[in-house]
């Protein structure tokens, strides 16, 4: 084989390796990437509505941890509105991974206890920032626990509440249960206070329609009064209605698309 060719062919098959070998670094670069942007960004905190119950979250967590275990922290406020709390830790895990859920022990359905559970809710804020150190997290709120969510956002029982990134709501009755008659002694104080919701990025608003107008408690006007609250206020305002025949205020997180919209909006935003 001539030299010239021999050289040729050698300096040809040198170039193509590392062609191909740069084409794997950019891949595993990707990928990590990838990885990355899918992860969990921060923690979820998550409460319940009126008469809740410890376990009223057990069914959307155990979803959540069938692709990605999550360590847990139940977090309890007692009606003296003093804070404790257990965590189940889980191998090769970080804080951003972590569950919330805040347990009330009076969660009567009353305005005046909704009233206190928002001041309970700042005690647990301060709680999880002291004993585990967090410094922002995402939040779900259901039912009544979208009312706490947003009167603790709108500075109604601190002047500085706990950064909260993303909220999602789910079912939050802003005027009360009564289509007729709307209660709008909670909601006045949050219009008063709505430039606070500047602070958080994005608020997802869901409602539930059974075909007359309501999932069977709270009216669809109800929900989507928090448009006044939160529509040019928060970087990004989303209302979604699921209308379903058969769905039910008591189930809507026992919904199968529920565990899909915290996955996309909560747990990787």
């Amino acid at each position: 084989m001539p030299k010239k060719l021999k050289w040729g062919l050698i300096i040809s098959l040198t170039f193509l390796l590392s062609i191909i070998g740069l084409g794997l670094i950019t891949q595993l670069h990707t990928d990590q990437a990838s990885h990355v942007i899918t992860g969990q960004k921060r923690p979820l905190i998550m409460i319940a509505g009126s008469n809740s119950r410890r376990e009223d979250f057990d069914q959307l967590i155990k979803t959540l941890d069938a692709t990605q275990p999550h360590p847990v922290i139940n977090v309890t406020v007692a009606k003296d509105l003093s804070v404790s709390a257990t965590s189940t830790r889980v191998k090769n895990t970080q804080l951003n991974d972590t569950l919330v859920v805040i347990f009330f022990e009076n969660s009567a359905d009353t305005n005046d206890t909704i009233i206190d559970q928002t001041k309970g809710l700042a005690n647990a804020m301060r709680y999880l920032v002291k004993h585990y150190k967090f410094t922002t997290a995402n939040g779900l709120g259901y039912s009544n626990g979208g009312l706490i969510f947003s009167r603790y956002a709108a500075g109604l029982a601190t002047d500085k509440p706990f950064p909260i990134h993303d909220l999602m709501l789910i079912g939050t009755p802003f005027l009360g249960t009564s289509e007729k008659q709307p209660d709008d002694t909670l909601y006045k104080p949050l219009l008063a206070n709505k430039t606070h919701f500047k602070a958080l990025h994005t608020v997802i608003n869901i409602a539930g329609d059974a075909g007359d107008g309501d999932d069977h408690v709270v009216p669809l006007s109800s929900v989507t009064a928090g448009s006044k609250l939160f529509m040019n206020e928060v970087t990004r305002y989303n209302a979604m209605t699921i209308n379903q025949k058969d769905i039910n205020h008591g189930n809507l997180l026992q919904e199968n698309y529920l565990a899909r919209l915290v996955k996309q909006n909560l747990l990787n935003q």
